[in-house]
């Protein structure tokens, strides 16, 4: 019964437009991104060599594909809460609007087996935009600009052997994907009690917007809260580049985000199975 359930809600985001709108704002962003990167490398150049370039005589370039799909994920990565929050926040939506809730409810299927496959879909939908991104960011870069050392900013200038960028980036990868699946079940428990599919998203983002703001005020309140919260995680996928890799830091993140994502899909279920569909 559940199979046939997820394969039912997987049509259904099929069909509905609102499910590519975050696709092809990337397809369409990123070689602009780097068409820029690559038109301002020379200042880009300067701004990471700093003082270095008045002491040391550098051959070659640092600006390859690596080092611009690293500028990309930064810049856009506080993005993405937005992008990951569509299908979560009209998976309910929809139902109530085509009052299909009420035929649901004539058949031997449980409340709970619809909720689960939807949050199936939801963590599927924003697993796979998320590894979309990552991968279309390297795809374009590499073919754009070229491999070679990714130099980044950890305690000065670090820069990465080739061969191990690609497992940074899968670190990153799922570094960031523990928050954005946490962001994207907040949205899906805040549909189950809303009637609208604009509600859940703007109350989402506002509570990123809030717990960003929080991560990045130096109150020491703040900073006492901030290791609890998984808004201030976000931009966390930036220390899979850090050398050594701080995997208690990692381990945390893990841990926060797996707290917070239960306690939203225990509350959806509550609200779900106990609310009355009169719509």
């Amino acid at each position: 019964m559940i199979n046939h359930l997820i394969i039912n809600e997987f049509l259904k985001i099929i069909f509905r437009k609102r499910t590519y709108i975050g696709f092809l704002l990337i397809i369409v962003l990123i070689p602009f991104i780097v068409w820029a990167i690559d038109d301002g490398g020379t200042a880009l150049e300067k701004a990471i060599y700093g003082q270095l370039s008045d002491s040391f005589f550098f051959v070659g370039s640092l600006l390859n594909g690596f080092l611009a799909s690293y500028l990309i994920l930064a810049v856009l990565i506080n993005h993405m809460p937005f992008l990951s929050t569509i299908v979560a926040a009209d998976i309910f939506s929809s139902e109530y609007s085509k009052s299909t809730f009420r035929f649901y409810l004539t058949r031997p299927v449980s409340r709970g087996a619809v909720l689960l496959s939807k949050i199936v879909i939801v963590i599927c939908y924003t697993t796979i935009l998320l590894g979309f991104f990552f991968g279309y960011s390297l795809l374009v870069s590499i073919l754009w600009l070229g491999t070679g050392e990714l130099a980044v900013f950890d305690k000065g200038i670090l820069f990465l052997a080739e061969d191990e960028i690609f497992y940074r980036f899968t670190i990153a990868f799922l570094a960031s994907n523990f928050v954005m699946t946490t962001i994207s079940c907040l949205c899906l428990f805040i549909s189950t009690v809303s009637r609208n599919s604009v509600t859940p998203i703007i109350i989402t983002i506002s509570i990123v917007f809030i717990g960003t703001a929080i991560s990045l005020i130096p109150i020491d309140f703040f900073d006492s809260i901030n290791p609890y919260l998984f808004t201030g995680y976000i931009n966390s996928f930036l220390v899979a580049f850090n050398e050594p890799i701080p995997w208690d830091h990692i381990r945390n993140l893990m841990t926060i985000c797996i707290l917070w994502s239960a306690l939203f899909l225990s509350l959806s279920f509550y609200f779900f199975i106990n609310g009355d569909i009169i719509d």
